[in-house]
């Protein structure tokens, strides 16, 4: 409590400390008169022993009574007014304590109860949760080591709502148990709310989140970061990066990449696995087996696919644009996007702050995991999948019908024999 000293508080604290003293030394002094010896009445009795003179009563006596007065009345009309002019002070105080009460509820539950820690690390940073697959039959088809993702920059990528659903229903077909009480699980609503209360304060800054991709891109191709880092700048510096949903490539206005480095760099970031455990990886969801170091197996070894859809002719369903949006800005549950598609809310915004203009939650700025630079090189990529990966382009197409037979005619059926 102490930690949270307000102005308004310490002004308090300070009036009741001299009331206080006051109102012992006043205790004190009565108690000190009453020890002494008893005397005659007229000594003692406060109407008729002998008083101060005229003269001393109305000149001395009656200046220190209304200059008491006086600064008695000084203390009440300016200590007062101080003392609630930072009002505002005692309600921030208050939402903060509030706050962190939620915070460490939030946390025991992530480190004790629901042992969240155990698969997703330390103040979420990433861990792996062992895993059985098994088919659509529920029979066992293997055990696996499953990538858990970063937590910490979870917000960051999908709203406080969409959390929450995840929360409550967990993710069907990975290690991701359902933990709110509508969902079959053991945890209240209040419980859920003060776990994403915790979630949002470990969320890491834009800038580790650029180093972490960074460093990962400077071990795999460090020309193509170079090349990358110089890009980006120049966005920077044209003030073109305050407005990275309108971002496009080629452009005579915003600086791009080559096709091929964008193909190279959509590669790597697509399949980023070892950072964050996947949380920057689009193969998490769309790649089977991804999530466990078997991607682009088949659904006898993976079990039941992936999450998300396949993207293999993603182009021929989405217009460029409508592409790089949905990566930028993900989908919301019910909402429209591309042509006649239907969001589930399960489709993070890898570009832009999901939580960005909420009133109700934290505001953490609008930048997103990933650049407009390494998203549009992820639309490149994706959009050429059907080219990279002409085996999984052949397998994703529908068997050729069988010929239906012709039904036999009267003049072509064998006439009887005679």
């Amino acid at each position: 409590m102490f930690a949270l000293m307000t102005t308004q508080r310490a002004v308090g604290y300070v009036v009741i400390a001299i009331v206080a003293i006051g109102g012992f030394f006043f205790v004190w002094t009565q108690i000190r008169k009453g020890r002494k010896e008893a005397g005659a009445e007229v000594e003692l009795a406060a109407n008729r022993k002998l008083y101060l003179d005229d003269e001393q009563l109305e000149t001395k006596k009656l200046n220190l009574a209304l200059w008491s007065a006086f600064g008695l009345l000084l203390v009440v009309g300016v200590t007062l007014p101080l003392y609630w002019l930072a009002e505002g002070g005692r309600q921030v105080g208050a939402v903060k304590t509030f706050n962190d009460v939620f915070v460490t509820r939030g946390e025991k539950i992530y480190t004790e109860e629901a042992k969240c820690v155990g698969c997703h690390g330390p103040e979420g940073t990433g861990g792996a949760a062992s895993f059985v697959i098994t088919n659509e039959r529920g029979e066992f088809v293997q055990q696996v080591n499953w990538s858990s993702p970063a937590l910490d920059t979870v917000l960051w990528r999908y709203s406080q709502a969409e959390v929450k659903d995840v929360l409550l229903y967990g993710r069907p077909g990975s290690p991701m148990a359902a933990w709110g009480v509508i969902g079959g699980g053991a945890l209240s609503d209040q419980q859920l709310d003060n776990v994403i209360d915790y979630l949002w304060s470990v969320q890491i800054s834009p800038d580790e989140m650029r180093k972490q991709v960074g460093d990962a891109l400077e071990a795999r191709d460090p020309g193509l970061k170079k090349r990358l880092d110089a890009v980006h700048q120049e966005n920077v510096d044209k003030k073109l990066a305050d407005t990275p949903l309108v971002y496009e490539c080629p452009s005579k206005t915003w600086a791009c990449l080559s096709e091929a480095d964008n193909l190279r760099l959509g590669e790597i970031v697509f399949g980023l696995h070892d950072v964050a455990a996947g949380a920057y990886s689009c193969s998490r969801c769309h790649v089977p087996g991804a999530s466990f170091g078997q991607d682009w197996k088949s659904v006898e070894v993976t079990g039941r696919g992936q999450l998300g859809p396949s993207l293999i002719g993603i182009e021929e369903n989405l217009t460029i644009g409508q592409h790089y949006q949905l990566i930028m800005r993900g989908s919301e549950f019910g909402k429209l996007y591309g042509a006649n598609k239907q969001g589930s809310g399960r489709m993070p915004g890898l570009g832009s702050n999901a939580n960005f203009g909420d009133p109700k939650v934290p505001q953490l700025g609008t930048e997103g995991m990933l650049t407009p630079e390494e998203v549009w090189a992820i639309v490149v990529y994706e959009r050429n999948l059907s080219v990279e990966r002409p085996d999984l382009r052949r397998a994703a197409a529908p068997a050729p019908a069988e010929p239906t037979p012709t039904p036999a005619t009267a003049a072509s059926a064998p006439s009887p024999a005679n």
